[in-house]
C-alpha cells in the first residue's frame, strides 16, 4: 500500500496559514520573530505563533517551526528560553541548519522532533544516516538530487524525507551560498538573502541576462513517480507569498495526490491546476527541478526574474486610441494584461470585457507608438481566479466535522457530548435542567438546530438527539451550552500536543559552554602556515617555501602530485569534493583508500562527515568554512565527533567573533571566496555544451561592475562561483590592527595562475616577517567580513 505524503504548506502570516489549512494542508511550516531563514516574511510574534500552533492542532494539522539560521555565540543563550513556550504548546517539529542548535536542542528538549533543513545540503545516504544517528527524525535533501538518488536514500535509511515540489528554486546548493553576504552584507545563512540570483549579469556570452535566475518548480504531473519513490512530505515553497498563492498550490497538490493514492490520475485536473498555478505565479514557465535533469539552460528564467504571467494572445492591430488583440485563451473583465515590447518598458492595461479564445478584443492603451503587430500579450493578474480562491479558501475558514449526541431528560441537566475521530477525543458538558413543558414544548429539531449553529467556531456539528417528549428548556441556555462544549473540545484537541518540562530537567538558558578558552592538547607540530592548492602548478610553487608547513591538495590532482617525491618536510592533506552526491559514493571510497598517504583529510560537507564517521576514521580532520561553526555549541559538536578536528574560520564571522569561540584553530587569511556552489554549469548553458574534463573559467559581472568567476568541476559535476577579488587579511600578521592572528592560518589558492601564486607567497613572506610594503595596498582585494561582519 502506498504511503500518502504529507502536503506541507508555507505560512508567512496567519492569513496564509489559515488559507493553507482551509485548502487541505496536512502540515504548515512557519517562522517566529527570531532565527528564521525568511527574516523578511511576515513571520509570527510569540503570541501569534502560539495561536497558530493551536489553530493547526484543532484541525488536526501539524505545525513545524523554522529555526534554520546560523546562530552567533551571543544569540545561543536566547535559543532555549525562546523556544520554551512553543515546546510546551506542542509544536510538532523544529527545522534546523546549525549543528550547534541541534546539539543544544537535543540536550534541552530530547523529545522535540528535529528536521534537517535543506540548508544542510545533504546529498547522500552518508548524510542521511548521519542525521538519523544525531536523532533527527526528518531531513530535506538538497534540491539538486535526482528522484533516483532520493529513492536510493529512502530505501537505505529509515528517516523521513521531505522534498520540495513547488515554488522558487535557488541557483546554488542551499547553505552553500555566500553571494548575498559578500555582495552587500546580507547573509542568506542569517535569513537576510538579497536574492542576487534574481539580478541581471553581463558576460562575453550574454548582456543583461538573469543568468542565475531559476524557473519555479511545479511537479503536479510528476506526483505519481514522487509518491512511488516513498517521499514522506511534499513541501511547497513560499513563506514570502500571498495567501491566494498558498491556497492554490495546497489545493492542487492535495487533490492530485489523493487521486493517485485512490488509484487514478486525471490528466485534465493536472492541466487545470497547472494553468491556475501559472496564473498565480511563474517565472518564464515551470520546471520539474532536478528530479529528472542534472542542469540546463531550460531550467533558467533568464529573461525575466519575476512573475511572467500567462500568454493569452497577440497584438493584431493598433488603431489609436485602441489596440486589437487576438485571444489564444479566455480572459475575464478586470484581468491585468501586459504587452511585451521587447524592452524594459512593457505596456500594462486592464481588460474591461470577458471574452473567449479565438475572439478579437479592443482595448484602450497608452504608448501606442511602442506597440507593434504580433507582440505577445500576457495576463499578469487573473482577478476571477483570485476571487474564486478567496471565496473558497480564504474568506471561508476550515471547519472540522464533529459528531455528538444531545440528551434531554425531564428533571436532569441537558447533556451535550461531542466526539472527534482524532485520538478518540470526547467532551461531555451539562447545561440547564430540563423541565416539563407547561404550555408550548421545545421541539427536538429546535434543540439540534440551535446547538448546530457553529459558524465561526471551526467545527461542523452532526448531532443525534435522545430527548423526552413535551420538554422545555430556554433556547438561550443552548447557546451557552454550545459555547462551553466548543471551548472544552478545543482545549481537548490542543491538549493532546502540550508538553511539560519536568522539575528535574534543568534548561540550558544561561549555559556557557566554556568560561575560558581551553588549552590546546594537540601536537604542537600542527601550528603554522597551511596552504590549500587546486592545481599542480600551485602545489609545486608553494612546496618551495619553508614557511609552509602544511599543504592541502585538491582531490582532482592527487594522482598528479607525486606526493612521495614532493612531500619534503611538509604535512600533506587531501581535500575532498565540495559536494558528495549519492551517485559519486564509489569515487569517495576510492579516494579514501589513499588517505593513508596523507596527514589528514579536509572535508567540506555533512555527507563527508557521515562518510568518515561510517568508515571509523580516527585521524586528523580539517573542516571547511562551509561546515559552519558560529557558536561554541557547534565547535563542541565537531570536536566531540572527531577529537582531532581542526576548524577553518567561518568567513562570515569577524576576527573578534571567531577568536571569541571556545576553541579556534585555523584562520583563513587569503583566498578567492567561493560564493556559490551550484549544479548548474555555465559551460553547458552558454558555451559549447557539456565540457566534461574542461577546467573552464567563465567570468561575468553584475550591474555594478563587480566580477565573478565560475570554474566547473566536471569530475563531480558541479561548479564553483568565486568572488572577483580575493579576501586578503595577510596584513593582519603585522598586528597593525591590534588583532591576534592564531598560530595556524590558511592561504587558500583556487583560480590563481603561477605568477599570482608566487606574488601572494612573496607577500606572505614579507608580512610574516613584519616587513610592511606599499605593494600590498596596490592589490585589488577585500577584507571580507574580517572587521565589520554581518548582522
Amino acid at each position: 500500500m502506498l504511503n500518502r505524503p504529507e502536503i506541507l504548506a508555507p505560512a508567512g502570516s496567519m492569513d496564509a496559514l489559515k488559507a493553507a489549512v482551509s485548502a487541505g494542508a496536512d502540515a504548515c511550516y512557519a517562522g517566529g520573530d527570531m532565527f528564521s531563514a525568511r527574516a523578511f516574511a511576515g513571520n509570527f510574534d510569540t503570541t501569534e505563533l502560539l495561536e497558530a500552533i493551536d489553530y493547526c492542532h484543532i484541525h488536526n494539522v501539524k505545525l513545524y517551526m523554522a529555526v534554520n539560521t546560523l546562530l552567533k555565540n551571543s544569540e545561543m543563550k536566547k535559543l532555549i528560553p525562546y523556544l520554551e513556550p512553543f515546546y510546551k504548546e506542542g509544536v510538532d517539529g523544529i527545522i534546523v541548519q546549525d549543528v550547534g542548535v541541534i546539539r543544544s536542542l537535543s540536550q534541552a528538549y530530547p523529545d522535540l522532533p528535529l528536521h534537517g533543513s535543506t540548508q544542510m545540503s545533504v546529498c547522500s545516504t552518508y548524510g542521511a544516516e548521519f542525521l538519523k544517528n544525531l536523532g533527527l527524525t526528518r531531513f530535506v535533501p538538497a534540491r539538486e538530487l535526482s528522484l533516483k538518488e532520493i529513492k536510493s536514500i529512502k530505501e537505505a535509511v529509515d528517516i523521513e524525507i521531505e522534498t520540495f515540489v513547488h515554488g522558487a528554486m535557488c541557483f546554488c546548493y542551499s547553505g552553500k551560498c555566500l553571494m548575498s553576504s559578500f555582495a552587500g552584507g546580507r547573509s542568506g545563512n542569517r535569513g537576510r538573502c538579497a536574492q542576487p540570483c534574481r539580478k541581471a549579469y553581463n558576460s562575453r556570452k550574454f548582456n543583461h541576462e538573469y543568468a542565475l535566475s531559476m524557473k519555479d518548480m511545479c511537479t503536479l504531473a510528476d506526483l505519481p513517480q514522487l509518491i512511488e519513490a516513498g517521499i514522506d512530505s511534499f513541501k511547497i515553497e513560499g513563506r514570502m507569498k500571498k495567501p491566494e498563492y498558498v491556497a492554490a498550490a495546497v489545493h492542487a497538490y492535495s487533490e492530485i495526490t489523493d487521486e493517485y493514492i485512490n488509484g487514478h490520475v486525471n490528466e485534465k485536473r493536472i492541466k487545470y491546476h497547472t494553468d491556475r498555478l501559472m496564473d498565480i505565479y511563474n517565472r518564464g514557465g515551470f520546471s520539474s527541478g532536478y528530479y529528472y535533469m542534472k542542469n540546463g539552460k531550460e531550467m533558467l528564467a533568464n529573461k525575466r526574474p519575476n512573475h511572467t504571467g500567462t500568454l493569452i494572445g497577440k497584438v493584431e492591430a493598433v488603431e489609436a486610441p485602441h489596440v486589437y488583440i487576438r485571444l489564444e485563451r479566455e480572459i475575464q473583465a478586470k484581468d491585468v494584461l501586459e504587452i511585451r515590447t521587447g524592452t524594459e518598458q512593457n505596456i500594462e492595461l486592464t481588460s474591461n470585457i470577458t471574452a473567449q479564445a479565438g475572439q478579437k478584443i479592443r482595448l484602450n492603451a497608452n504608448n501606442l507608438r511602442q506597440i507593434r503587430k504580433d507582440m505577445q500579450v500576457y495576463r499578469t493578474r487573473n482577478n476571477a481566479l483570485i476571487d474564486d480562491i478567496n471565496v473558497r479558501f480564504i474568506q471561508k475558514e476550515k471547519q472540522t466535522d464533529i459528531y455528538g449526541k444531545v440528551t434531554a431528560k425531564i428533571g436532569k441537566p441537558i447533556m451535550l457530548e461531542l466526539f472527534s475521530d482524532v485520538d478518540d477525543i470526547s467532551v461531555k458538558v451539562s447545561g440547564e435542567c430540563v423541565s416539563q413543558a407547561a404550555k408550548r414544548p421545545v421541539e427536538v429539531t429546535q434543540i439540534v438546530d440551535k446547538l448546530s449553529k457553529t459558524g465561526g467556531t471551526g467545527f461542523n456539528f452532526y448531532l443525534e438527539a435522545e430527548c423526552d417528549e413535551n420538554i422545555f428548556i430556554s433556547l438561550g441556555s443552548l447557546n451557552v451550552l454550545r459555547r462551553e462544549a466548543v471551548r472544552q473540545l478545543e482545549q481537548a484537541l490542543i491538549g493532546r500536543y502540550k508538553r511539560t518540562i519536568p522539575n528535574d530537567k534543568k534548561l540550558l538558558a544561561e549555559k556557557t559552554v566554556y568560561d575560558q578558552k581551553q588549552t590546546d592538547t594537540r601536537d604542537a607540530m600542527v601550528s603554522g602556515c597551511y596552504v590549500s592548492v587546486k592545481t599542480i602548478e600551485q602545489f609545486r610553487i608553494v612546496n618551495n617555501y619553508k614557511l609552509v608547513q602544511h599543504v592541502i591538495i585538491d582531490h582532482n590532482i592527487v594522482h598528479e602530485a607525486e606526493i612521495g617525491k614532493m612531500r619534503g618536510d611538509k604535512k600533506i592533506y587531501v581535500s575532498f569534493p565540495d559536494i558528495l552526491r549519492e551517485n559519486k559514493k564509489q569515487g569517495m571510497k576510492d579516494l579514501y583508500f589513499l588517505s593513508g598517504m596523507f596527514e589528514g583529510i579536509y572535508i567540506k560537507n555533512i555527507d563527508e562527515l557521515g562518510f568518515l564517521k561510517k568508515q571509523g576514521y580516527k585521524g586528523m580532520v580539517l573542516l571547511d568554512p562551509f561546515l559552519y561553526a558560529y557558536n561554541d555549541e557547534a565547535v563542541l559538536f565537531y570536536k566531540e565527533l572527531f577529537p582531532q578536528a581542526m576548524l577553518i574560520s567561518s568567513v562570515e564571522l569577524t576576527h573578534q567573533e571567531w577568536s571569541g569561540l571556545c576553541e579556534t584553530d585555523i584562520e583563513r587569511l587569503y583566498g578567492y571566496q567561493p560564493v556559490m556552489i551550484t549544479a548548474q554549469c555555465f559551460v553547458n548553458n552558454y558555451l559549447d555544451g557539456c565540457g566534461y574534463n574542461k577546467r573552464e573559467r567563465f567570468s561575468f559581472r553584475d550591474e555594478k561592475g563587480n566580477r565573478f568567476y565560475n570554474v566547473n568541476n566536471c569530475r563531480d559535476c558541479y561548479s564553483v562561483i568565486y568572488n572577483g577579488v580575493p579576501t586578503n587579511n595577510i596584513k593582519q600578521l603585522t598586528n597593525n590592527r591590534n588583532t591576534d592572528i592564531t598560530n595556524e592560518y590558511l592561504i587558500d589558492f583556487t583560480i590563481e595562475n603561477e605568477d599570482q601564486t608566487k606574488n601572494v607567497m612573496e607577500l606572505l613572506m614579507k608580512f610574516h616577517a613584519g616587513d610592511m610594503d606599499e605593494e600590498f595596498d596596490e592589490m585589488d582585494y577585500t577584507r571580507g567580513h574580517y572587521i565589520k561582519g554581518i548582522e
